[in-house]
């Protein structure tokens, strides 16, 4: 049977691995990790102070490393509160911190009880454990992979059942316990509980760190980089998507296609940093415009597309025309944060099945033609009987 002693030594070692490792995250700058990486730092100091019973004096080994075991924990719960931008409820954890060192002194120096300390600690735990599951549940976020969310939330329940039941065991007064380092089944099972606990939540925030990481990779790689807008590639795998919908429930599919007027002369008379900077304040003016559920991509330079799901032709051009106005600019508008005029034509596809969503881009294309050739700053719906051959072909100053 591994014994209480080798538990803790190794326990305390894999905490401190579990320092390299949180080490290495240290430059994401995702929130949690510093008060992770000090939390089992922590641990590492207060399984070694456990692990000298008998030979460190009684208040380092039973005051001190519970303390720090206990500050460990709640460091492990305000790391998760920072992860997910929550306010910490410092005043409470302070409090019951405070309150469970006091029973400690109690029931050390004055009544000399290792079970009534036993359940002191345990229902500490189990209530800070149980805490970092609700904040879990409350606020996980929908990423790419729910496992590491669900394996944190398994592992903060199940510690807390866990030091709740040992709590149970030694508040009924049952004699299974004279030391932490006695060598039974009882103790070891215990101690598994209260030592592993830390190091497996680290193992849970280091893959929710991890699945935060990747998400924001894979959303940086899907953004324009300039606008901030979704990405040619990403705008075509959203497209796909929405077909294959519109196929399955026979809803409405719309498209907009839109580019700046004349903005090769903005860039020409006012320098490549406005025109970049029009593009930025398009992107965001044009977000206040339309639904959540929408897509405004950046298919290249100034071109952008907005696919609405379940959006008819009449209600699509309505969008098109509140679009085109709302981007209507005048230098020195109090709406506008560059000082340029500038419009956009707006070119109008609905699918129309069996079409592809190359066919519904190049028949709004074609409308978007249409729209320049009109005018500009206008708004042009596409119709099924265009051919690429009768497209207008845009002025070399659009």
């Amino acid at each position: 049977m591994l014994s209480p002693f080798n538990l803790l030594l190794i326990t305390a070692v894999f905490s401190i691995v579990m320092l390299f490792v949180l080490g290495s995250l240290m430059r994401s700058g995702i929130p949690g990790i510093r008060e992770w990486l000090v939390a089992n730092a922590l641990a590492s100091l207060a399984l070694l102070l456990f692990a000298a019973r008998g030979v460190a004096p009684a208040f380092l080994s039973i005051e001190m490393a519970n303390g720090l075991l206990a500050g460990a924990i709640c460091l492990i719960y305000v790391g998760f509160r920072r992860f997910f931008d929550c306010t910490v409820p410092s005043v409470w954890l302070v409090a019951g911190l405070a309150a469970m060192m006091v029973f400690i002194l109690v029931f050390h120096y004055h009544v000399d009880s290792i079970a009534l300390r036993t359940v002191t600690v345990s229902v500490f735990h189990g209530a800070v454990c149980l805490a970092i599951a609700v904040t879990i549940v409350r606020h996980a976020e929908r990423g790419q992979s729910r496992y590491p969310y669900r394996f944190t939330i398994g592992v903060a329940g199940f510690c807390a059942v866990g030091h709740w039941f040992r709590g149970m065991i030694y508040a009924t007064g049952a004699d299974v316990l004279s030391s932490n380092i006695q060598a039974s089944t009882w103790n070891v099972l215990f101690l598994s509980i209260g030592t592993l606990v830390l190091p497996v939540f680290t193992m849970g925030a280091v893959m929710m760190v991890h699945d935060r990481m990747m998400a924001k990779a894979k959303e940086d790689a899907n953004r324009d980089f300039l606008t901030g807008a979704w990405s040619r590639r990403a705008f075509f795998e959203f497209a796909e998507r929405e077909v294959l919908r519109v196929a399955r429930n026979g809803r409405a599919l719309s498209l907009l296609l839109f580019d700046v007027d004349y903005f090769k002369r903005i860039n020409d008379t006012w320098g490549h940093a406005t025109g970049d900077r029009v593009l930025l304040e398009i992107v965001q003016r044009a977000e206040q415009e339309i639904r959540s559920m929408d897509y405004i991509a950046r298919l290249g330079g100034e071109e952008f597309a907005v696919l609405l799901p379940e959006v008819d032709a009449p209600s699509a051009l309505t969008v098109a025309e509140r679009l085109r106005a709302a981007l209507e600019t005048r230098a020195g508008g109090e709406t506008s944060k560059v000082n340029v005029s500038y419009t956009v034509s707006i070119g109008v596809a609905t699918l129309q099945a069996p079409e592809s969503i190359a066919e519904l881009l190049h028949r709004a294309d074609i409308a978007l033609y249409d729209a320049k050739a009109a005018g500009r700053n206008r708004v042009m719906q596409a119709t099924a009987m265009r051919t690429a051959a009768a497209a207008p072909q845009p002025s070399p100053m659009s």
